[in-house]
């Protein structure tokens, strides 16, 4: 009888599952380029750098280190425990007012897979399964064939934020977690969040990506590089030039820091040359300093060929201006009236004197 009740309790089960990860948040997304975003991926069990490069498609391990401003040097076994959040670059477009990730990842449907399983457990619910089926033409999220390829349709944008280009960062959300935390915790605030996702602070559900929007630093790059708009958010850094350049943000100065990697460069022989356009001797990265002016080397992009560089000019010296030595016309009067009285003192006293 148990188990009749049971038999007839899972439609009404499965029906809610349904209807809960189909009314997923999506990311609004209107812009007409494409852009970087970052997922934050929770680790189900322990594994390493490598594994989630594969699983994401990741094309340099370099970009997965970047993301999370790991060493440059750490390698692909690098572990990385259960539970532990990654950022993991992808590219995104835009799509009926949709941000999706463009091309990647790639999954291959194993033996014993279901689509709730790769969504829930596989990509850590960063993309419901009604999703997942949608994007890849299936009628049957039931019915799947071990050894076809599936896109994982991750959430993202690239919508200006505020008036300001930021980095789009979809973030799980933990049970217990409020808008005012999540906002404190990345630079912005609970206002921006809720309007962004389209929800209120009560709709805030766990276990859901949000879409959270990280401050980028400013950038010298040109609008003709191929790498415009160079967006890198705090506490990470990016490979861009074909590699030979890597870019670090520091939210102390919010200003782009940008030098050559050392790295073998992708589709060059050799890197270009980093030369600072108006300056001789100075290359990228460089500074020089002429008592409290200070001139830097900054990246401004690259094309084909050649990588871009611009001399910027910052000065510490005092806006204020100096005390004056003379004094104003007001105190001058103000001098000039007080002798002229001591004077007439003066006289009054010699005379009282003198017809005494």
């Amino acid at each position: 009888m148990g188990f009749a009740k049971l038999f007839l309790l899972l439609p009404i089960l499965f029906s809610a599952l349904t209807l809960e990860c189909s009314t997923a948040q999506s990311f609004n997304c209107s812009s007409p380029s494409s852009c970087r975003a970052l997922v934050g991926y929770i680790t189900v069990n322990e594994t390493n750098l490598g594994a989630i490069q594969s699983l994401f498609n990741v094309k340099n391990l370099r970009n997965l280190l970047g993301a999370n401003n790991l060493p440059p040097s750490t390698p692909r076994n690098y572990t990385i425990p259960a539970q532990q959040v990654i950022k993991v670059p992808i590219n995104c477009v835009c799509n009926e007012n949709t941000g999706t990730s463009n091309g990647a990842p790639i999954y291959r449907i194993q033996e014993g897979d279901g689509l709730y399983h790769i969504a829930a457990e596989v990509f850590s619910r960063l993309v419901p399964y009604p999703q997942i089926a949608a994007a890849n033409g299936i009628k049957d999220p039931n019915v799947i064939i071990v050894g076809e390829d599936l896109k994982i349709p991750l959430p993202c944008s690239c919508d200006d934020v505020n008036g300001e280009k930021v980095v789009h960062y979809a973030h799980m959300v933990k049970s217990g977690s409020t808008l005012l935390e999540i906002a404190g915790k990345f630079g912005t605030d609970a206002e921006t969040l809720a309007r962004i996702n389209g929800i209120t602070p009560e709709k805030l559900k766990a276990d859901q990506p949000i879409d959270v929007p990280l401050q980028a630093c400013n950038s010298s790059i040109r609008t003709e590089s191929l790498d415009f708009p160079l967006l890198v958010a705090n506490s990470t850094y990016v490979f861009t030039a074909n590699g030979c350049v890597r870019c670090t943000c520091d939210a102390a100065n919010w200003t782009l820091h940008c030098e050559p990697s050392q790295n073998k460069p992708s589709k060059w022989e050799t890197c270009p040359s980093m030369q600072c356009e108006g300056s001789e001797g100075l290359s990228l990265g460089g500074s020089t300093t002429s008592g409290c002016n200070q001139s830097t080397c900054s990246y401004a992009g690259f094309n084909n060929s050649i990588i871009f560089t611009s001399l910027v000019q910052d000065s510490s010296c005092s806006t204020s201006s100096p005390p004056s030595s003379e004094p104003s016309p007001i105190n001058d009067g103000s001098r000039i009236s007080l002798n002229i009285w001591d004077m007439l003192s003066m006289l009054v006293l010699l005379c009282f004197h003198l017809f005494q």
